[in-house]
């Protein structure tokens, strides 16, 4: 059994993230490709807010194996206000911060990095997040996959959006 969870789950992994990521493969010009890894425990969704046109969006935290959930979405250039998330399946968390957004280039690997949800002493939420070049080595394949031969942005929470040439990116990462 194990061994036939095995060979499906990257077969899972890669429908599900070309089904995310099929509006960016097939009109990059007018959206970017957003991928970040979360410590959500569930297949839950995490709401934001386009902040230009006010337009809630659900990006769904998917497993694949393992206690990583990763979130892909193609999504249109702009920034993204974070808004809530459901970290049981059920309760719906606000997130509200002065730097609780990412922006989206079009045409373009964005990549969130790894965000990580808690709890303060208090019981409000606390979220922050890491951006590494060279954690998206560390992505499953079926979603690094879409960085080869790409731009890579960096669309860490609270950061400016840096955009790196494929060219220039090409030597630094093994996809």
């Amino acid at each position: 059994m194990k061994k036939l969870l095995l060979v499906f789950m990257p077969l899972v992994l890669a429908a599900c993230a070309s089904q995310a990521g099929w509006q960016f493969k097939d009109n990059p010009d007018q959206y970017g490709l957003y991928v970040a890894a979360a410590n959500i425990y569930m297949d839950t969704p995490i709401a934001v807010k386009n902040a230009a046109t006010g337009e809630v969006v659900a990006l769904n935290v998917k497993h694949y194996g393992d206690a990583t959930g990763y979130v892909i979405a193609s999504l249109p250039p702009g920034r993204y206000e974070l808004q809530s998330y459901t970290p049981d399946g059920m309760t719906n968390v606000p997130l509200t911060t002065a730097n609780g957004y990412f922006d989206v280039q079009a045409n373009c690997f964005n990549y969130g990095g790894q965000y990580n949800f808690g709890v303060d002493a208090n019981g409000a939420p606390t979220y922050n997040d890491t951006t590494t070049l060279k954690d998206i080595e560390g992505l499953p394949h079926a979603l690094r996959e879409y960085a080869q031969g790409r731009d890579i942005c960096s669309a860490g929470m609270g950061q400016k959006n840096e955009r790196l040439a494929a060219a220039d990116v090409q030597g630094q990462l093994d996809l």
